[in-house]
């Protein structure tokens, strides 16, 4: 079995699986522990069982919101048995199997064009050419909070709290054209530029 089909098995709902070009497989060793800014896996997980339970117990004995823990109960679920594997697609850490709670599209150029022109700070950065990193992801980053906000009944304020600590988890813009949540501990972990820098270099041009 290629890499190609070993990806495709493990990911069977994996979007716009037709736009894949090349996968790579990425050995990591069950043994290293994850670790990083931010104290990430303070707790000194393995891969090993990181890979077969994403959201550890210590996290999960917290969730009171009935959403949120379907979040993480479900992530945990789907890799349970064979375990989370890294892979890269068209080059890039793929977090697919890691992904909690709901999934949105991000913005393609021209839609993320027509979002920062309608306000005056980043319209004047579209026009000087001096897009930046974080005015795209408070882009992205809002519409995922408010799609978490909206399936869990509470606040974007809540679900921006939600995300980082309830689940210790992080946005992320993945190759597969959206966006979600991931465990710190692999976001960090899996060091990566992708979507944002991609982003700011074509609206740059």
């Amino acid at each position: 079995m290629n890499s190609l089909e070993a990806f495709l098995k493990l990911n069977q709902d994996y979007p716009n699986a037709d736009d894949i070009l090349k996968v790579e497989f990425c050995e990591v060793s069950y043994q290293d522990v994850p670790s990083g800014n931010g104290g990430i896996n303070r707790e000194g997980y393995a891969y090993g069982q990181l890979r077969k339970q994403p959201i550890i117990q210590e996290l999960l004995v917290k969730l009171e919101n009935s959403p949120l823990k379907s979040f993480a109960t479900t992530c945990n679920d789907r890799n349970s048995d064979l375990g989370f594997q890294m892979f890269k697609v068209n080059g890039e850490y793929c977090f697919w199997g890691l992904r909690l709670g709901p999934v949105v599209r991000t913005p393609n150029v021209e839609e993320m064009r027509l979002i920062l022109s309608d306000q005056p700070k980043t319209a004047r950065a579209l026009a000087n050419k001096s897009v930046s990193a974080n005015m795209i992801r408070e882009v992205t980053y809002d519409l995922l909070r408010q799609e978490v906000a909206k399936t869990c009944g509470i606040s974007v304020k809540e679900a921006a709290w939600a995300i980082g600590n309830q689940l210790d988890s992080a946005p992320h813009e993945d190759p597969s054209g959206y966006i979600f949540m991931v465990p710190n501990w692999a976001h960090n972990w899996f060091r990566h530029d992708g979507y944002v820098s991609k982003m700011v270099s074509e609206l740059n041009n």
